[in-house]
């Protein structure tokens, strides 16, 4: 799909395992596989972590087992390797749960190197970045897909989190996840006439409608994102899934 000289790049993110939409979830991994993208970008919070929440738990949401949700997020992974050149995978505040719980507890130092994502979902993969939520050495995390665009889990949770984004990046494009929103924001880059700089969120592969959210209504869409990555410029596409299926931009339609 990409022409001569581009580089065609998938973004996702806020999967929560054990949360995710599994139709949604394949819908992704079969455009991953028809794609073969040289790059794929988790922007976060793949798994939920909700065993090392601070906060109580919901009523009626099923208890999983961490181990389990570590296993069904490998096998993800897996497969997305499998399909694409580079895979990397942007901590979120989720996993970044595990850091909080072995600062805090004797037992969360002692397990930590079993149980964090950063160790167990980078094990024996080559060709794969994990970018650490949490930075000791003043520099703001972040993986920069190239010269133009750069990747964060998400600096803003605001109803207008996507234009903060534009604004905070100074200069860069940025996509993020952390909203569960599918926005998008473009303006002209005042220093190079005739381009534009943007920010957009991917959206979710969780369940759209979360236990704790049915008695209010929220913004979250089920959505991803397609980039082409050119040698001066680029290409992004936020790509919705609606009724089980996505269209591509170039007419194809994956169905679950």
């Amino acid at each position: 799909m990409a022409k001569a000289h581009s580089k065609t790049m998938l973004a996702f993110g806020d999967v929560h395992i054990p949360h995710q939409n599994r139709r949604t979830v394949e819908i992704f991994c079969r455009v991953a596989e028809r794609v073969r993208p040289e790059l794929i970008v988790c922007l976060g919070d793949l798994l939920d972590c909700g065993q090392f929440s601070v906060h109580p738990p919901t009523h009626g949401m099923p208890e999983t087992n961490y181990h389990e949700d570590l296993r069904q997020a490998n096998v993800l992974l897996d497969r997305l390797q499998a399909a694409c050149g580079r895979l990397v995978l942007v901590e979120g505040n989720h996993e970044y749960r595990l850091d909080r719980w072995a600062a805090a507890t004797a037992e969360g130092r002692g397990a930590y190197s079993m149980l964090a994502p950063r160790m167990q979902l980078a094990k024996g993969r080559t060709r794969f970045s994990y970018v650490r939520y949490g930075s000791v050495d003043g520099r703001y995390p972040h993986y920069a897909i190239n010269s133009r665009i750069i990747a964060v889990h998400g600096w803003s949770y605001a109803r207008h989190a996507t234009k903060n984004h534009l604004q905070i990046s100074q200069g860069k494009s940025v996509i993020h996840g952390h909203t569960h929103r599918a926005d998008a924001s473009i303006i002209q880059n005042i220093w190079l006439p005739g381009r534009v700089i943007q920010a957009r969120s991917c959206g979710c592969l969780c369940n759209p409608i979360p236990l704790y959210g049915t008695g209010r209504p929220v913004e979250w869409i089920n959505a991803f994102i397609l980039g082409y990555l050119g040698r001066r410029s680029d290409t992004l596409y936020t790509i919705p899934i609606m009724d089980n299926r996505c269209i591509l931009p170039d007419g194809t339609e994956v169905a679950a």
